[in-house]
């Protein structure tokens, strides 16, 4: 009897929390047809294009509680953000695909952030051909702020765009990107708009373990639950977070988060918290990154940031490892050990687990393929994350591009 119930137990979670939350990254993806202001200024859209008032007649998802605005007929200003250390090897192609994009108010402000490679340079020669480009250097960290929200700061200062898109040097963006994102955030009446940007494909485990990344996101962040009003769920994403300045302001900006490693997840919680509306959608063909060049540099990747999103606290990983060990490790052993009808509930657990696995590689740029290294590459996930919190014990903080945050401190700034 025990056995039956703990199956089908495991398996209301997963029908219930886990695959609406990959169903509404999967499902929900930036649409391309957005509803877009008329300008003069550019080139007529084809005729094909979605005739006007169309859009009011498609009713908005259920779990969606903000009424459809007609879009202005002017575009915003937009000021895309980037701040960079050394990533001279992609901040070029990243920079030359944000300008090439076809939103007409653009400006562009790059931070080089105490580089020791070419980065600055590179963004001096931009500014040099396309005014839109204001290069910004940074040769000293203040006190009390971490690297990268410091350059943000400093940045969004400078910025004098109604919106602020925050990115990273390493991304790619299609030329429809900030246009659609414009328009489906004003349609909406949004403040803050995050997408999940496409993983360049790497090595099959590379690919396995970056997409059970993605899954571990979307059901962390209960995505189905973002665009409503409910404060507990939030996200941000460093390859796209795209933010009303207004908002942004009101929020305090960058202060409340100057000294948390997850600047970008905090950024979302800072705006949902203060009351502002938040959505998050699936960009695949519009956002693209490479996020690590190899398996175990993915699990580097993740030491500064797998045991900062536990608040550092030992207590609360040992919990997600036995939560990791209930939903993936035992259903595998009770399915082989048991029989009859108990073993119904176990395999349809982990047949919806698997499935949502492979969502997710999909939307991603993973594939298909990885779902049959679900169990090894969440496994590789539990050892990233104690290897963070391992890394940050021994050495007694965390080391970011060269710049090394003692864990008292970190502690202490952490955004609650």
């Amino acid at each position: 009897m025990f056995p039956a119930l703990a199956g089908w137990t495991l398996f209301a979670i997963s029908v219930v929390w886990i695959l609406p939350s990959v169903l509404t990254l999967a499902l929900r993806r930036l649409p391309r047809a957005a509803l877009r202001p008329a300008d003069a200024a550019e080139r007529p859209q084809p005729a094909r294009t979605r005739p006007p008032g169309l859009l009011k007649e498609c009713p908005l998802p259920l779990w969606r509680p903000f009424r459809l605005k007609a879009v202005p007929r002017q575009w915003p200003p937009v000021s895309i953000v980037v701040a960079a250390r050394d990533e001279g090897l992609n901040i070029r192609s990243a920079l030359q695909s944000m300008l090439k994009s076809r939103y007409p108010r653009l400006e562009l402000i790059a931070v080089d952030d105490r580089s020791a490679d070419a980065t600055g340079a590179i963004i001096d020669q931009l500014a040099e051909v396309d005014p839109r480009v204001q290069p910004v250097h940074v040769s000293e960290l203040p006190h009390g702020w971490l690297g990268k929200n410091h350059a943000m700061h400093i940045a969004a200062q400078r910025a004098s765009g109604e919106y602020l898109l925050f990115t990273d040097g390493d991304v790619v963006f299609s030329r429809e990107t900030i246009r659609d994102a414009i328009s489906y955030m004003q349609s909406r009446e949004l403040d803050h708009l995050c997408l999940m940007p496409c993983m360049l494909p790497g090595g099959f485990f590379e690919n396995s373990i970056v997409a059970f990344f993605g899954f571990a996101f979307c059901a962390g962040i209960h995505a189905m639950l973002i665009p409503t009003r409910l404060r507990f769920a939030y996200c941000g994403v460093g390859a796209f977070n795209l933010v009303r300045r207004a908002a942004y302001e009101a929020a305090g900006g960058h202060l409340p988060i100057r000294m948390d490693v997850l600047d970008d997840v905090r950024l979302g919680k800072l705006l949902k918290r203060s009351g502002f509306r938040q959505d998050f959608l699936s960009g695949t063909r519009q956002v693209s990154v490479r996020w690590q060049d190899s398996t175990w540099s993915v699990i580097r990747g993740l030491e500064k940031n797998a045991f900062a999103s536990l608040d550092y606290s030992v207590l609360r990983l040992l919990l997600v490892t036995v939560m990791w060990i209930v939903i993936f490790i035992v259903p595998c052993f009770a399915a082989a050990l048991t029989t009859g009808a108990a073993v119904l509930g176990f395999a349809a657990h982990m047949l919806v687990l698997h499935l949502a696995y492979g969502l997710i590689g999909a939307v991603s740029g993973a594939g298909w393929r990885v779902v049959v290294l679900l169990l090894i590459s969440s496994a590789m996930m539990a050892f990233a994350f104690w290897r963070s919190a391992w890394v940050t014990l021994r050495t007694g903080g965390v080391t970011w591009r060269d710049s090394f945050y003692p864990l008292d401190e970190l502690r202490a700034g952490l955004y609650r």
